[in-house]
């Protein structure tokens, strides 16, 4: 992938999420391109059953991004190729951004900051595999001249883009995202930032880059409302933006389930149970469905009892236009 696209909202890399019924989900709601889960390099190569199933991807899917964490380079470069020879992925993101206990103490994830010859020889080395080299990671601390710094790093051995999250590691997920930091360094790295954190509304999506950042990541906030996502793109003016209507949503949430029945049901019932909260939100009786779907005994099941309510809803809101219509007269 040599340009950015066009659409600059993207899907963050979520684990045990972003596999491809929800990435497919998102690129259905508009979002420009989308990353992989995180997937570790020792998993890769010692060739876990589920990382297979993390890198797949449907024929459909738009720009899609890999990304792997690990704690030294010869892992990483292992990874990576074997990566591309499972599946096609149109760059390739290392992660320096994640605070979990377990992938520090292995040596990736946010520890890479605190080890920046090893982060850069990672981006150096990964590079000469004809991939373009993304990062994502945290700010060193809330002092601009360290954020400079290592993102200046990380750009000068050869990372294509920074998706710079503003909290640093002590904070885990706590507090909140330093969006300003983040800003000052999209102005210091011009087309180089991408804006993480914290990105709950469109207008959090367009903060972002009216700050100068070429793209923003959703992960969290668009778990509780994909629809922020074609909300943040009509006012961008791009051809995706629309309001979240019943009948986008009943498409957009009819899609996901059907493509749920493809995969195993425990993992199916998973991801439907992270994305319950928001189907049909604010509608009629939908908190009755999303209870009825959670207890559901399996997919199939939670599919047919969706179908029920948007079929019955469908015929409830024909019959009120009509009535309405009828009133006019």
């Amino acid at each position: 992938m040599n340009e950015m696209p066009n659409n600059p909202v993207w899907l963050a890399p979520m684990a045990d999420i972003t596999s491809w019924p929800v990435r497919r989900m998102f690129f259905r709601v508009g979002v420009g391109l989308a990353h992989t889960e995180m997937v570790a390099s020792r998993a890769l190569m010692e060739r876990h059953s589920s990382v297979f199933y993390s890198l797949q991807r449907y024929h459909d899917e738009g720009p899609l991004v890999l990304q792997l964490f690990s704690g030294d380079v010869a892992s990483l470069l292992e990874a990576a190729q074997e990566a591309y020879r499972i599946s096609s992925f149109e760059a390739l993101s290392i992660n320096m951004a994640c605070p979990s206990k377990k992938v520090m103490a292995s040596g990736g994830g946010a520890s890479l900051i605190n080890r920046p010859n090893v982060a850069a020889e990672m981006i150096r080395q990964a590079k000469k595999l004809g991939f373009p080299i993304w990062v994502k990671t945290r700010i060193p601390s809330r002092n601009l001249k360290d954020v400079a710094s290592w993102c200046d790093l990380l750009i000068s051995a050869g990372a294509k883009n920074v998706a710079l999250h503003g909290r640093t590691v002590s904070q885990g997920y706590k507090g909140s995202s330093d969006r300003n930091i983040v800003g000052e360094a999209a102005r210091a790295f011009p087309g180089k930032i991408t804006g993480t954190g914290d990105v709950f509304t469109s207008d959090d999506v367009l903060d972002y880059l009216e700050k100068g950042c070429i793209g923003v990541l959703v992960a969290r906030g668009a778990l509780k409302d994909p629809f922020v996502i074609p909300d943040a793109l009509a006012k961008l003016g791009l051809r995706n933006g629309r309001k979240a209507t019943f009948e986008f949503q009943r498409e957009i949430f009819r899609s996901f389930l059907s493509d749920l029945c493809q995969v195993k049901d425990n993992l199916a019932m998973h991801l439907l149970r992270r994305f319950l909260s928001c189907i049909f939100k604010g509608m009629p009786g939908a908190s009755q469905l999303r209870s009825s779907m959670a207890r559901a005994h399996g997919i199939t099941q939670a599919f047919e009892l969706f179908n029920s309510f948007a079929n019955n809803f469908s015929d409830f809101c024909a019959k009120e236009e009509a009535m309405n219509e009828h009133r006019k007269h």
